[in-house]
């Protein structure tokens, strides 16, 4: 019987193994706070093995792995797609200039202002994370209204592959993978599509029609976001703790803020900075609304954490607002004042303030830090005057303290 080697398997269980070895998530890397890289020095070895595993590995990575590669005249633009739009950079500058096998170029430029060479930010992302990086773009818009109308965005489609000779070709599902992202890009001064294949005109017409509906107005985002804290709460009375802190998440994204781990990334200020004219919320300020809204949800979110008995994360997240309403009045993040004095009484969202002084208070208490329990559980308590349970614990823990 002749002795079995990888090469004697049959073709379609060899291609398998390849698929399951030069995948993108197979190669993905997981770090903190959501963010991920790739590493594909392990899996590319099969190139070094033979000229016929060499062939079809290549064959199966090139089919897996699609490259775009941007250019910019902002340099700051790449760090803030990763550091905020959480997109893994593969390569970057002189390494992204010289490569040759990306799918799609993107030119993002201001026609006022034409691109010089030397000053062109290049960098290649993965086709699976293209979407982080519009979703990023979006954001940007939100943040800065009318900074789009200044822009181009020059898309052109690549078969990087095929020999010049030959006729380029790229499937319908991947010219639509590539382009339709974009949709999500809007009021744009320019959208320019070209490529070698030619894109297809329905793909087009597609992204278009996409780029031409306007963003959902600020009230429907914060009504968008009331619904979703509701379905949250429900779960949290039915003890569903997981579903409660999905639909929490859910509802911080309907408003524009983007949970990652342990990081918030709180974007489109000026997008909600104006008078409201939608009900329920005529005539009240939208910035002020959704404050409103993220400050109960944080307060709901200790308390799951408190239900899940999960100490830390409720006094992470607790500690994370305090130190923000410290700092927006102007204090040291750690400095210690009476407890009337640091109380905001005509803040928006008082009795949600106070629940969070309180919840991250007893979180500490479980924690058996009693001094930091103790001083929040007094803010707490001019916040909730009328809260027994304040009042109680209060007692209790200034009784053990004696």
């Amino acid at each position: 019987m002749p002795a079995l080697h990888f090469l004697t398997l049959p073709p379609e269980v060899r291609e398998h193994i390849y698929t399951l070895l030069l995948r993108p998530d197979a190669n993905r890397l997981f770090e903190p706070d959501e963010y991920t890289d790739y590493n594909y020095a392990p899996a590319l070895v099969l190139f070094r093995l033979n000229r016929q595993i060499y062939a079809e590995a290549r064959k199966v990575f090139r089919h897996l792995n699609i490259f775009v590669r941007i250019e910019t005249p902002w340099p700051e633009a790449r760090e803030h797609v990763q550091s905020e739009g959480h997109t893994p950079i593969l390569m970057k500058k002189e390494r992204a200039e010289r490569f040759t096998g990306h799918t799609l170029n993107v030119v993002i430029d201001a026609p006022q202002s034409p691109i010089q060479d030397a000053d062109v930010e290049r960098f290649v992302i993965h086709l699976a994370d293209l979407e982080k990086f519009t979703k990023s773009w979006y954001y940007a818009d939100l943040s800065h209204p009318g900074l789009n109308s200044f822009l181009r965005l020059s898309l052109h489609l690549r078969d990087p592959y095929t020999p010049d000779w030959d006729e380029k070709r790229m499937p319908k599902w991947l010219q639509r993978a590539l382009l339709l992202p974009f949709g999500m890009v809007k009021d744009l001064r320019e959208t320019v599509i070209t490529g070698d294949p030619e894109p297809l005109p329905s793909i087009e017409t597609e992204l278009r029609a996409a780029q031409a509906v306007p963003h959902k107005s600020a009230e429907y985002c914060l009504h968008e976001a009331t619904r979703l804290k509701l379905e949250g709460n429900a779960a949290l009375a039915k003890e569903d703790y997981t579903l409660a802190l999905e639909k929490y998440r859910e509802a911080w994204e309907a408003m524009h803020v983007v949970v990652k781990g342990r990081q918030r990334h709180i974007h489109a200020d000026a997008f909600f900075g104006r008078e409201l004219a939608e009900p329920p919320f005529e005539g009240k300020n939208g910035q002020q609304e959704r404050l409103i809204l993220r400050v109960h949800l944080v307060a709901n979110t200790i308390l799951v954490y408190l239900k899940l008995q999960d100490w830390y994360e409720a006094t992470f997240w607790g500690m994370r607002t305090i130190r923000m309403l410290r700092q927006a009045m102007g204090l040291d993040e750690n400095a210690v004042m009476p407890a009337d004095e640091e109380a905001v009484l005509n803040f928006p969202a008082m009795e949600q303030m106070g629940k969070i002084y309180y919840r991250t208070g007893v979180a500490w208490r479980e924690l058996g830090d009693t001094d930091a329990a103790r001083r929040l559980l007094r803010v707490a308590a001019v916040y909730l005057p009328r809260d027994e349970k304040v009042r109680s614990d209060l007692g209790g823990l200034t009784l053990r303290l004696g």
